[in-house]
């Protein structure tokens, strides 16, 4: 393998660089006086699913780099809209934080009466993201995503794909599209944990899920393909742009935010203790063993990257309005 030495190199000088600011920095919380108390971080989905994990992976790190605890409670229903809804509404202290997930966090709040957009909280940063895929139970007929492709130009209409959440029917239309089949969508509500009984039971024949769930779940589903061009580190699955099927991009990201208004030193304080949290080897493995890709960021960063964001569900949304208009 080549190694760029001179980049390598740069690359560990700024990661070793942002260590000590953050080491520096959670260093001056303390004098600061924040902070003083346990922090509530709020999970907006159910136990057991992507946002619990973060923030159990995250936990640990962040007690010991704040030096108080990190109570974890759980506001679910709405995709993540009830969770994100509480969060809004907490006093600006720096008490009170959330995952935050992306698209997630930008469909949901283009709900009727939802009440926030995703511009108004304080981004902490985001840690990590998974890209999309494309899952069949073991045994499925369909062993590779060629014969899927196959069989759904020669059947029309009749593969089933299943999808979950606010983004699950925005993320198919994008994927039909890149594989230039037609299909029957299939929503399903509470998560990916909801959607695999379905899957395995033959209640249809594909779904779409992040990689880090065909990870976790690959006893019981094969991922047939990959969004984009990056490989897993954890799954032996192809890209579809390697196949020749591009323009599926899907990704979910999640990070961590506080309330709108929150003071910018008390969101510095704690971006510098969430990046002490993510250097730590142990994190980054735990990351990577479940096909995770890890992310380090600024406030001003995360919040750039919700805003980016927004242009690729823009462009999804169009997408699946002209896929019902067929």
């Amino acid at each position: 393998m080549n190694w760029n030495i001179k980049s390598l190199t740069g690359g560990i000088v700024t990661a070793m660089a942002g260590v000590v600011l953050a080491a520096a920095a959670v260093g001056s919380a303390q004098a600061a006086g924040f902070p003083e108390k346990d922090i509530t971080f709020i999970v907006p989905y159910k136990p057991g699913g992507g946002s619990d994990a973060q923030a159990r992976r995250l936990q640990a790190g962040l007690e010991k780099n704040l030096g108080v605890k990190i109570r974890i409670v759980y506001k679910t229903g709405g995709g993540g809209a009830v969770g994100f809804n509480e969060l809004y509404r907490s006093k600006p202290d720096g008490y009170t934080i959330s995952n935050v997930v992306v698209p997630n966090i930008i469909v949901t709040s283009q709900g009727k009466d939802v009440g926030y957009k995703p511009g108004d909280f304080a981004y902490i940063g985001m840690t990590e993201k998974s890209v999309g895929a494309l899952a069949v139970k073991k045994g499925s007929k369909f062993k590779n995503l060629k014969e899927l492709v196959t069989f759904a130009k020669a059947n029309p209409g009749k593969l089933t794909i299943a999808g979950v959440g606010s983004t699950g029917h925005s993320n198919y239309a994008e994927m039909v599209n890149a594989l230039g089949i037609q299909a029957t969508y299939v929503p399903i509500s509470g998560g990916v944990g909801k959607m695999l009984p379905f899957l395995i039971g033959g209640h249809f024949e594909a779904s779409i899920l992040a990689a880090a769930h065909g990870v976790k779940h690959r006893a019981k589903v094969d991922v047939l393909g990959l969004a984009g061009d990056k490989k897993s580190s954890a799954l032996e699955a192809p890209t579809m742009d390697s196949l020749g099927f591009k323009g599926f991009t899907m990704e979910t990201t999640w990070g961590i935010m506080a309330p709108p208004g929150t003071p910018a030193d008390r969101i510095a304080i704690l971006n510098a203790a969430l990046l002490k949290t993510i250097a730590d080897p142990s994190v980054k493995d735990a990351q990577l063993k479940v096909g995770l890709i890890p992310m380090a960021q600024t406030p001003e960063e995360a919040k750039q990257y919700v805003a980016n964001a927004a242009g690729a569900v823009e462009r999804r949304a169009k997408m699946l309005q002209a896929l019902l208009k067929k």
